[in-house]
């Protein structure tokens, strides 16, 4: 027995060792591992105008959050150095409360494109109160699309961007939102939840939607996925997918709900190249290109 003891004790200690420091991580190291996802979307019906066009896709601020708050700075350089022609930001600037996410307008002023910082609502924005939330990120210079869109003009080419409503809280309307956009342009739609791309797919006009609310599951691991993932967040969790004649990019976001805890799903900024070309290729699989990861870590 104690020969089996004193064997046993230093293998248990390293366990336990390995326990911590992976606990220490996944609180504290993986929440502030920012990661920009650079990808390419060839969209068949692209205006040449619009060849190359980048799209800055961020989502789940969470700037109720106090650590997402300090990254808020960190994020807008981040976007800034990838010059992106257009920001989109797929909800959930707040978690519970409006709170510190009016501490967060100064830097969200900061997000600039030349085409515009456009906006819709998440979930935990109509939990901290919708009309406040929008009130707080327009004063930012931010306009928020509920059921409605914007041309993004290039002389006489045309490219729409497009915001639905909350599916679990708000009215979202598809319909509405797309009501006068011309049919012979590509529609860039927004949707917060990512499981709406089965409604949206139905739309021949709709290109690409963008969405976040899963946070990609926060804690994925190798061969099993995301733990736990939120209501209308089960079919589409993270990553680059293919509906119908739709794609759909689903961030990991930049920042997590009061758990900030993350283990093999860091937090992401992406951006999206939209070239002119057919978008499926012989095996009829999606056609997403990664060009590289850069890292940038801040403690």
């Amino acid at each position: 027995m104690k020969l089996t003891y004193w064997l046993t004790r230093p293998i248990t200690g390293l366990i336990g060792a390995g326990l911590v420091a992976l606990n220490w991580y996944a609180w504290r190291i993986e929440p502030i591992s920012l990661k920009i996802t650079r990808l390419i979307l060839p969209v068949p019906n692209l205006p040449p105008a619009f060849e190359g066009y980048r799209i800055a896709h961020l989502s789940d601020l969470h700037l109720s959050v106090s650590l997402h708050l300090r990254q808020l700075p960190i994020i807008a350089k981040m976007i800034t150095q990838e010059q992106p022609d257009l920001i989109a930001i797929t909800g959930d600037f707040a978690t519970a409360g409006v709170g510190e996410l009016e501490g967060g307008q100064t830097d969200l002023a900061q997000l600039h494109a030349p085409d515009g910082v456009w906006a819709i609502l998440g979930n935990h924005d109509y939990y901290a109160g919708a009309s406040a939330v929008q009130a707080v990120i327009e004063d930012a210079g931010i306009v928020v699309l509920r059921n409605q869109h914007r041309f993004i003009q290039r002389g006489a080419d045309c490219l729409v961007i497009a915001g639905v409503d909350d599916m679990l809280w708000g009215v979202p309307n598809l319909g509405a939102a797309l009501d006068g956009a011309p049919h012979d342009a590509p529609v860039i739609l927004m949707a917060h939840e990512p499981d709406y791309a089965r409604i949206a797919q139905a739309d021949p006009r709709v290109s690409l939607q963008l969405s976040g609310h899963t946070h990609g599951g926060q804690i994925r691991l190798p061969g099993i996925g995301a733990l736990l993932l939120p209501k209308l967040g089960h079919v589409y969790t993270l990553g680059a997918y293919r509906i119908g004649q739709m794609a759909l990019y689903v961030t990991s976001g930049t920042g997590t709900a009061n758990k900030t805890i993350r283990f093999n799903c860091r937090p992401e900024i992406a951006v999206i190249t939209l070239k002119r070309g057919e978008r499926w290729n012989k095996e009829d699989q999606l056609i997403w290109k990664a060009e590289r990861n850069d890292t940038l870590f801040q403690s």
